[in-house]
């Protein structure tokens, strides 16, 4: 048998990584990074990872996987005021590294900060996506449901 009959008969495939892989394998890193930071319920920040990236494919600046403002990088974002949703131009911080951008989260939103009680100290990681979002994190009415959904999916809790 020649090589093109051989080709023609077996042709190559290269692997791709399902889609359910490359998120999983995301979300994982972002877990770690925050369980090493110092997260209470670092599932909740992986999920904020994800959500503010699209799991890693949509960053705001550099290693910015979280939509934290900033100097640095300035892009169009969608933001809900008044009842809909407008988009603004606004400046995101660039981090080294996506463990550093972690860890700025970590610091100012999940431990007690200037005067601001922290993420750690909520009851629960359902509680903490509600806190989030009443402590102004994001703007989505929705934010905390689809927090809790991505934990749900990716971490779910033991029965």
């Amino acid at each position: 048998m020649g090589v093109e009959q051989q080709r023609s008969q077996a042709p190559l495939s290269f692997a791709k990584p399902a889609m359910s892989d490359f998120r999983k394998a995301f979300w994982d890193e972002c877990y770690a990074a925050a369980k090493k930071s110092g997260a209470k319920f670092p599932e909740l920040v992986a999920a904020q990872c994800c959500l503010e990236s699209g799991f890693g494919r949509h960053i705001s600046g550099r290693h910015n996987y979280l939509g934290i403002k900033g100097p640095g990088t300035t892009k169009s974002t969608k933001e809900f005021y008044n009842g809909q949703w407008v988009e603004i131009k606004a400046g995101f911080m660039n981090f080294p590294s996506l463990e550093a951008c972690i860890d700025y989260l970590v610091t100012r939103w999940y431990k007690n900060w200037k005067g601001y009680k922290g993420m750690n100290s909520a009851a629960s990681r359902e509680a903490g996506a509600h806190m989030l979002k009443a402590q102004g994190y994001a703007t989505d009415p929705s934010y905390p449901a689809k927090l809790i959904n991505l934990m749900n999916r990716y971490a779910p809790l033991s029965k």
